[in-house]
């Protein structure tokens, strides 16, 4: 069975783009895969369709609002930023200075 990352990424995008209108502290990866029923893990292939769309889009990094429990910023594979505290910060306060032009909708990945 095929994994439809593109499908996940969907139901992601609104939870994220609620945060970011809320100005709400980034999720961990575990908070925002519990949302939408899925390990922890997987949070890179759907965040991954996310970053692509904002990256080709001339978007905020939306994706920069999931982070890791631990270490409080993203990943390796996340390219909205650098990946220090400081960078991660600015790249989150691009994102919630988007505000209320984020749409609920899912984009068409």
């Amino acid at each position: 069975m095929a994994i439809n990352h593109k499908l996940r990424a969907k139901q992601a995008w609104p939870i994220l783009v609620k945060a970011a209108q809320q100005q709400l502290p980034p999720l961990t990866y575990g908070q925002l895969c519990g949302m939408i029923g899925l390990h922890h893990r997987s949070a890179r292939w759907f965040l991954g369709v996310i970053q692509t769309y904002c990256s080709q889009n001339g978007l905020p990094p939306l994706q920069s609002l999931a982070v890791n429990k631990k270490t409080g910023v993203p990943g390796i594979g996340y390219i909205g930023s650098g990946r220090s505290k400081g960078q991660h910060k600015r790249a989150v306060n691009r994102v919630y200075k988007w505000g209320k032009k984020w749409q609920l909708k899912p984009p068409k990945f």
